[in-house]
């Protein structure tokens, strides 16, 4: 009966081990906030504009291509929207009440996967573009005579980890940058890029 018994559960690890091993697919809804540094005016009027934290949406598909045991790569899709973040300005009325960002960046992700540890850290990176969606009223309460769309180039970097919670299912905590160009502001700004800093969290399903 004892061996009877160890033999079931070697058959149990086993079978555990080879549903994960098989995992190849991720599927992550996340939810955090994004922010960007303030900007520096030059004209019409010097000063500077502050931009406000915004509530980040992302979903994010990989697929594995690469497995080393204790690290593994997958191509990485992310796409990230936030609908909206306040701009204050006291010395620009001119610039839009606020904006809409959305980024999308396929990439590498490395994940490391030490042995017998429920955390799989990971490092990600990709390029691709992003949209900006500028307010149609102002600072200053009038209409927006500018452009209110403006598309750029992006790249991005971060890391997280995840942590399982049953084969299938892990909780996840990211921090990625997103360096982009800027919304159309109807002002010359200091810089063309701009850092756009995410903290989120959410759940991953792996298949």
């Amino acid at each position: 009966m004892r061996r009877l018994s160890g033999l079931i559960a070697a058959v149990t690890v086993l079978a555990w081990a080879g549903s994960v091993s098989a995992q190849k697919h991720e599927v992550a809804l996340l939810v955090g906030g994004m922010k960007t540094g303030d900007k520096d005016v030059v004209s019409p009027l010097p000063g500077n504009i502050q931009i406000g934290w915004g509530v980040t949406y992302q979903v994010g598909y990989s697929q594995r291509f690469f497995n080393a045991r204790l690290a593994s790569l997958y191509v990485d899709f992310p796409l990230t929207v936030t609908p909206t973040r306040d701009i204050n300005s006291a010395s620009n009325p001119l610039s839009p009440s606020s904006y809409s960002s959305i980024f999308f960046t396929p990439g590498v992700k490395l994940k490391l996967t030490p042995p017998a540890s429920p955390l799989t850290p990971y490092a990600v990176a990709g390029v691709g573009f992003a949209h900006f969606g500028s307010s149609s009223t102002l600072v200053g309460g009038q209409q927006n005579p500018g452009s209110t769309g403006a598309t750029h180039g992006v790249f991005d970097f971060g890391g997280g980890v995840d942590m399982r919670l049953i084969p299938f299912v892990s909780l996840r905590g990211e921090v990625r940058d997103y360096v982009s160009g800027s919304p159309n502001f109807n002002l010359q700004v200091i810089g063309s890029r701009q850092n756009n800093v995410t903290v989120a969290g959410g759940i991953v399903l792996r298949f």
